[in-house]
């Protein structure tokens, strides 16, 4: 059940991760390495029929004295962002030039650092760069975004060095999803040096990387199903003297065949159903509680998610559920029954012998 609760979960953070994407992202490469977009691309590509929306933002690591690596994000204001997360931000708070929004947790770094109104960036050109904090935000159920920063692209500009007419990535959203391929293709041949990738692509990549490493799991979870069916074997081939003698004791006192498998049957049920429900909790304590540890390692993936900032939040399908109790609680009421029917239907003292 770990398997399951881990599985399903994940998929349904990918799936969320990459619903909330731009249909189409362009970044330019130069010598095999990301370069810089031009914010004249949008109106060229506005130009590309079947195109509805395109704009361009910055979003590049800024790594902060002790190796934390704060996600700045910088985006106009007045535009609507991909992210509905950024947007409720964007919308709940006034971002004006100079200053930022920022997570509590950055919030917190900072503070160590003796920064409590402001910060002071360091570019590239080793010049520093002042923005004062606007607001925090909480980023308990959203922990994706712990180390967001987020600005105007003006001060993330500066922040990197960029040009007045330079961004990182340039974001397409298409009217038509099924001419998504069509206009990649449109974008491929207009920019050649450009890297353009699709949600479609994206997805695919995220479940290429998830199918691989929860192959590797399945592997470990076949040993253990293999080693549960020995077990049910091993106590299908016959049943032990104790219990002979149990069952021999009660039809000596006149229980009938009927009686035994009855009281067989309800002792079966209550420890199967028992063990059933005990599996299930300690699963899901330890999945969504407990984080996992060591297992989860086997599913997270820096490209999937960071692990260091991913909190698993419970989607749990039952279906996977009713797959477990119908794998495991049948089967071993057979190893109950069966064994147990073959030593009721013989002689109390054949039994007793």
């Amino acid at each position: 059940m770990t398997l399951f609760f881990l599985s399903s979960t994940i998929s349904y953070e990918l799936s969320q991760k990459v619903k909330n994407m731009p249909d189409i992202t362009l970044t330019q490469m130069r010598a095999g390495r990301e370069a810089f977009v031009k914010e004249a691309m949008v109106d060229a590509v506005l130009e590309i029929e079947g195109v509805t929306h395109a704009y361009t933002y910055i979003k590049a690591p800024y790594r902060f004295k002790d190796d934390t690596l704060f996600e700045v994000v910088g985006v106009d204001p007045f535009e609507s962002f991909y992210d509905p997360f950024i947007n409720t931000l964007l919308e709940q708070n006034t971002l004006e030039s100079g200053s930022m929004l920022i997570s509590k947790d950055v919030a917190e770094k900072l503070l160590k650092a003796y920064y409590t109104k402001d910060f002071n960036f360091i570019t590239p050109s080793g010049e520093l760069k002042n923005l004062k904090i606007a607001a925090t935000f909480a980023t308990e159920q959203k922990p994706q975004y712990r180390w967001l920063v987020l600005m105007s692209k003006e001060d993330a500009r500066e922040v990197f060095a960029l040009q007045a007419d330079e961004a990182t990535t340039l974001a397409v959203d298409v009217a038509n999803k099924l001419e998504v391929p069509l206009v990649a293709n449109k974008l491929q041949e207009l920019y050649p040096n450009a890297k353009v990738v699709t949600k479609k692509e994206q997805q695919l990549t995220y479940e290429n990387i998830f199918n691989f490493q929860s192959g590797t799991f399945l592997t470990l979870f076949s040993v253990t199903l293999m080693t549960f069916f020995i077990i049910l074997y091993d106590k299908l081939s016959g049943v032990s003297s104790e219990e002979k003698r149990e069952i021999g004791i009660l039809k000596a006192i006149g229980w009938r065949i009927e009686d035994v498998l009855s009281a067989k049957f309800y002792e079966a049920f209550f420890i199967a159903v028992f063990a059933y429900l005990s599996g299930l909790v300690l699963a899901y304590l330890f999945v969504f509680y407990a984080k996992a540890p060591l297992l989860g390692n086997i599913f997270l993936h820096d490209i999937l998610l960071r692990s260091e900032q991913f909190v698993l939040e419970p989607h749990i399908e039952f279906f996977y559920l009713f797959l477990v109790f119908l794998l495991v609680v049948p089967l071993y009421f057979a190893a109950v029954i069966i064994p147990s029917w073959r030593v009721a239907t013989l002689d109390a003292d054949e039994v007793m012998r």
